[in-house]
């Protein structure tokens, strides 16, 4: 009976240890071992539509309101405590701010400024520069994004494979930045800091204008569709046949136009320049 109990708490010992070994993300084993995140892009292919082009002193004006940011977050949470009610999402984001995110919002504006909006630090460099670890770095990035005033894309470039990891053909290289400050937030800032509101006229104008260009694209062929929102190369080709045919089926409903519409006698009467002898 002893023996039964010993071996039954050495399976259960086993059990224990095996389940407690840590596991990869999806389960099974990585096979190329690369280090490259999720949602990763290729370097060289997309930054030139990524990068900002900040006007003179906007990355300034960027890095004051996230200092003011900051000084406003604790009020807006007593006024929700006051009122004996629940923060609101943009009040929610507004509290998320830290100074550990502040100093690195500081940073990403300096470089902006300095190079043209081409942002792509590397973490390491980021420590050195403001004096934080890494797990504030990190932290202090995920905060900004959060918020909205940071957007992010990893990067990665193509390696050679090695001995060591004879499938892997991509590795990760540092992500690129691009900052701004949403509208949601730009309300809890003092008025003078809040950028001058637009004229009625001025909205009403693009209001019209937004207007007019859905108008026009409700106008549009189906090969003029499939140009513009197919990006993918084979499905672009397979629906531009499909459309090809289709406007050539339409086409064939639509009848000649009259030969007697056009006046060709002498004495007629209709538009001049529809006459053979005008």
């Amino acid at each position: 009976m002893g023996a039964v109990s010993v071996a039954r708490a050495s399976f259960m010992a086993l059990e224990r240890i095996t389940r407690e070994q840590p596991k990869s993300r999806s389960g099974a084993p990585n096979p190329t071992r690369a280090k490259v995140h999720p949602h990763s892009r290729r370097a060289g292919t997309f930054e030139d539509d990524f990068f900002y082009t900040y006007a003179k002193g906007e990355t300034d004006r960027l890095y004051r309101n996230a200092v003011e940011l900051l000084k406003r977050k604790n009020a807006v949470r007593r006024l929700a405590r006051a009122e004996a009610r629940q923060l609101t999402e943009a009040e929610r984001l507004v509290t998320l701010i830290t100074p550990a995110a502040v100093r690195v919002f500081e940073q990403l504006t300096q470089l902006a400024r300095t190079c043209a909006g081409k942002v792509f630090p590397t973490w390491e460099w980021i420590e050195t520069h403001t004096g934080l670890s890494r797990a504030s770095v990190g932290r202090g990035l995920k905060i900004l994004a959060m918020m909205g005033m940071l957007d992010k894309q990893r990067r990665c470039v193509p390696v050679e494979p090695t001995a060591d990891r004879p499938k892997a053909r991509y590795e990760q290289t540092s992500n690129v930045y691009r900052m701004r400050f949403p509208n949601g937030l730009a309300r809890f800032l003092p008025r003078c800091f809040r950028p001058a509101p637009l004229p009625d006229d001025v909205v009403q104008r693009e209001a019209d204008r937004i207007e007019a260009i859905e108008e026009m694209r409700l106008w549009r062929t189906p090969r003029q569709v499939v140009a513009e929102e197919i990006q993918d190369e084979g499905l672009r080709r397979v629906l531009d046949s499909l459309a090809i045919a289709l406007e050539k089926q339409e086409s064939q409903k639509n009848g000649q136009p009259l030969l007697d519409s056009y006046i060709l006698g002498k004495d007629g009467v209709g538009l001049v320049g529809q006459r053979s002898n005008a």
